[in-house]
């Protein structure tokens, strides 16, 4: 007996979410299938030929912002590896592996955002969001709505006396304005505005406990946060996003840089006072946790400044975010 025919195939492309779950595209007789799997659920959304209107791919700057943060990263650990000889192999491990993300990222291409136009509803397409995989899918989906719609010139359109749909599978429109960021727009602003609210609770428990877990666990919040609110800006450039929440993104930035230098300073300071641990890393951040702000003034300041400033932007950040 022969196998009966797929019903479904799968298109190229697949994007995880941000914590759970995947979005993927399936190809049917007549339709196009979106899931959003998570958990052993499913969510699916149904796309006919004959009611597509457009499938639009727009190039973003996204995967060069990722490059160029692994690529800086690389070099720190590098760095950091020649300079601090107790823990070589460990930064020369984690350079490593910046380099071999930065090629993998690279070697996949740029990135894209598209979206599916029907007469009712406009559908981003989480699984396409590399250019060139968007391509392949765009080539193939074409010739089908094709065959469901048939061809229309553009020439002819004028002639038919009314205003008839264009049928419209585009690789790339680079004319085309920022399409409506709404909720997924936003994600990354949440997130930003989130750990933000964090960092503040954590500096604000640095006050009465100097432990060396508290000092790790805010320079990674710090540096995830440095990581999101780059991305936040290249995301909300150009787009409809209030002018509010793109002023305070830009706020952020600037806490953010201020913190930086300010823990470059301190860092710096402490080397200078203890030249023999710049060659033992973990000593040094035992170091830098066991000082109490409260026996210097100048770094009772600064854990204000960063408290205030953490919780100044991130709580209203996070209020405009989530009310859209």
């Amino acid at each position: 007996m022969p196998n009966a025919p797929k019903e479904y195939t799968r298109l190229p492309g697949k994007k995880k979410n941000f914590l759970i779950g995947y979005y993927s595209l399936w190809l049917g007789t007549d339709h196009l299938l979106y899931i959003f799997s998570r958990f052993g659920i499913e969510d699916y959304k149904r796309f006919y030929f004959k009611d597509i209107q457009a499938v639009i791919t727009r190039k973003t700057a996204t995967g060069k912002i990722q490059n160029l943060i692994l690529f800086i990263f690389c070099i720190i650990f590098s760095l950091m590896a020649l300079y601090w000889k107790g823990w070589s192999v460990f930064n020369w491990s984690m350079a490593g592996l910046m380099a071999i993300l930065f090629v993998i990222n690279w070697l996949r291409g740029p990135t894209c955002v598209s979206h599916l136009h029907t007469a009712v509803q406009t559908e981003k397409l989480h699984s396409l969001y590399r250019l060139k995989t968007a391509k392949k899918v765009m080539n193939r989906l074409r010739l089908l709505v094709e065959q469901a719609q048939g061809k229309l010139a553009r020439e002819n359109i004028g002639e038919m006396g009314v205003k008839a749909p264009t049928v419209e599978i585009s690789p790339i429109r680079r004319e085309m304005t920022h399409l409506s960021t709404g909720q997924e727009g936003m994600k990354v602003h949440k997130i930003l505005f989130a750990l933000l609210i964090l960092d503040g609770l954590v500096t604000y428990l640095g006050l009465f406990y100097n432990q060396v877990t508290i000092t790790l666990f805010g320079t990674i919040i710090s540096m995830a946060a440095c990581i999101l609110v780059i991305i936040a800006l290249v995301r909300q450039h150009g787009s409809n996003l209030k002018s509010s929440l793109c002023m305070i993104t830009w706020a952020a930035l600037g806490y953010l840089c201020i913190n930086m230098f300010t823990g470059y300073i301190f860092y710096f300071v402490v080397i200078f006072r203890n030249p023999k641990m710049s060659q033992n890393q973990w000593e040094l951040i035992n170091a830098m946790s066991q000082i109490s702000p409260w026996d210097s003034s100048m770094m009772m300041g600064i854990f204000i400044f960063s408290i205030c400033s953490a919780l100044i932007i991130g709580l209203p950040g996070l209020i405009i975010s989530r009310r859209g």
